[in-house]
């Protein structure tokens, strides 16, 4: 990557928080979209296969449903918490009221300058956008096996 200087310094460490910022962005709007996907009444085609199996009254698949839909709140509330923090660092890196403590910055990486200067808010964005993401995928899985529930 290079050797990090006063000047590059902001522009890549802005280039990071906004790298996560926008897939977290588009994976909130997706978790939104499909968030209460299996709350609704069964399509017409599983309709009779739903009454004749009980499926109302299935603890199991109810558990199933109610899991799909904490899985998609937790991965939307962690990805709009990555989308604020990420622009919170951002807008705090453009107006520069920050101040670097310049001793070793030509000697250290980004990840090293971003671990020394914004701890917190670098683990934070790392640690929600990949949670989210875990969650996202985990509820999608659930709904593909609630999708084909007919086919044992």
């Amino acid at each position: 990557m290079g050797v990090l200087t006063q000047g590059n310094t902001q522009a890549l460490a802005q280039a990071y928080f906004n790298n996560k910022r926008v897939p977290a962005a588009v994976l909130a709007a997706m978790c939104i979209q499909d968030m209460f996907a299996l709350q609704s009444p069964p399509a017409e085609c599983m309709k009779a296969w739903d009454e004749e199996h009980n499926m109302a009254r299935s603890r199991r698949w109810r558990t199933l449903r109610y899991a799909y839909l904490l899985l998609m709140v937790l991965a939307f509330s962690l990805e709009i918490s990555t989308i604020f923090v990420s622009t919170q660092v951002s807008t705090q890196l453009a107006t520069s009221s920050w101040s670097p403590s310049t001793r070793l910055l030509g000697n250290m990486s980004l990840v090293d300058f971003l671990v020394k200067e914004f701890e917190l808010e670098y683990t934070m964005v790392r640690g929600h956008f990949m949670t989210g993401l875990l969650s996202f995928t985990i509820a999608q899985a659930l709904r593909v096996r609630y999708a084909l529930r007919k086919y044992k």
